[in-house]
């Protein structure tokens, strides 16, 4: 027997629910970088402008005053060099963060995929359950060995029983 796993993924409720919350994280962090990305930039372009202005009158300003305004714009250079280096682990250490989490989920929804088929094929006495799909080995498989929509139905049962029990206690709390 074999299992598409395309379609087992497309439409188990934990796969999928998992799936939108690694998106909507990975949405809201890029919207809180963007953000700061974007606040950078303006004063990075306004310190430019500035070096500019201040290149264009050189010749009007004073030599002790010319200097004192290198050391402020350099002081100044070094802190938005430090600001970029910090987005940008920012930048880093939320796609390694989410990274890790996909991982995770990912070995989750294996676990639990891996321990219904077990209990499937030691009810059907089945002793192989092959995968099937764009990352499967298996190129064809008759329709009477097909279990995935079976699989489905069995895992967003589980599924939806296991989400109701969680929700219950947070309910009686109240």
């Amino acid at each position: 027997v074999f299992v598409n796993i395309d379609t087992l993924l497309s439409k188990y409720d934990l796969y999928i629910d998992k799936k939108t919350d690694l998106e909507e994280q990975a949405k809201i962090a890029d919207q809180s970088l963007s953000g700061k990305i974007e606040a950078y930039k303006k004063r990075a372009g306004r310190f430019q402008q500035e070096i500019a202005e201040i290149q264009q009158k050189a010749n009007t300003i004073a030599p002790i005053e010319m200097k004192k305004m290198e050391e402020k714009y350099a002081r100044q250079q070094q802190d938005l060099m430090r600001e970029e280096e910090s987005l940008m682990k920012q930048r880093d250490n939320s796609a390694m963060d989410l990274d890790k989490q996909l991982q995770v989920t990912q070995k989750d929804l294996q676990t639990k995929i891996d321990e219904f088929l077990s209990k499937v094929a030691d009810e059907k006495g089945y002793d192989l359950v092959l995968m099937k799909g764009s990352t499967g080995s298996v190129m064809f498989g008759r329709k009477s060995l097909d279990i995935t929509d079976d699989t489905i139905k069995r895992l967003n049962e589980e599924y939806a029983t296991s989400k109701k029990s969680e929700a219950e206690p947070k309910e009686t709390k109240k």
